[in-house]
């Protein structure tokens, strides 16, 4: 059910000046979220979130601050509000979602119309998606299992990498050869760094520091 509330952010953008600062105000609606996830269910094992709790987050590129939190399940983001949880709804005006607490930031592509981390900044962008998948068991095996009829549980799925470059997204491969084979320019000196550094494609401190050499 459609909530008709005003949901106000102030966004940097030069169309009405405030003080110093020029700000764009984003006004719509939210989408009401139930709260019966955050309640204790015999009959579902683990969560739809990132992280269940609700984290102090800047929103685009304002200073403003509000509880937030991501549900990875349905690639969406809630917000508290007077005690009340709405989903924020996928636009360009709010770009970013930038964590108190951690370090890597939440944003959005509008090529995908999805949220993923952003670990590396720059002209080459390595973004991660956190999947995770819900699964239906008819009957518990286990037999110190309390739950003994069928149940569903949110399983946590390994996530995808991906480098975007402008309006370009693209996975990253499974192996080197399929990585350096993208960049049939930057062929040799891509293979040489990979060598010497001992990259590890599927390790992500590794994209890390591939990507970061990238962006030099």
């Amino acid at each position: 059910m459609q909530k008709s509330i005003l949901f106000i952010l102030l966004i940097f953008s030069g169309i009405a000046v405030y003080g110093q600062h020029s700000y764009k105000i984003y006004t719509g609606p939210l989408l009401s979220v139930s709260r019966d996830s955050d309640k204790p269910q015999h009959n579902i094992v683990g969560t739809p979130y990132f992280n269940v709790n609700f984290m102090s987050a800047i929103i685009g590129n304002t200073n403003e601050k509000a509880p937030i939190r991501y549900d990875a399940h349905l690639d969406r983001i809630e917000i508290l509000f007077d005690d009340k949880v709405y989903e924020i709804p996928r636009n360009e005006d709010i770009p970013v979602f930038k964590f108190e607490m951690i370090n890597t930031p939440l944003v959005y592509v509008k090529e995908t119309n999805g949220y993923y981390f952003r670990l590396v900044d720059g002209k080459n962008q390595l973004l991660k998606k956190e999947k995770i998948k819900l699964k239906e068991i008819k009957s518990s095996i286990e037999p110190n299992s309390l739950i003994k009829e069928g149940y569903i549980k949110f399983e946590k799925q390994n996530p995808l990498y991906f480098i975007k470059a402008g309006e370009k997204l693209l996975q990253v491969p499974k192996n080197a050869k399929d990585f350096v084979n993208i960049y049939p320019d930057r062929r040799e000196e891509l293979e040489r760094f990979i060598k010497e550094n001992n990259i590890k494609i599927k390790q992500e401190e590794s994209l890390i520091k591939l990507v970061q050499f990238m962006n030099r």
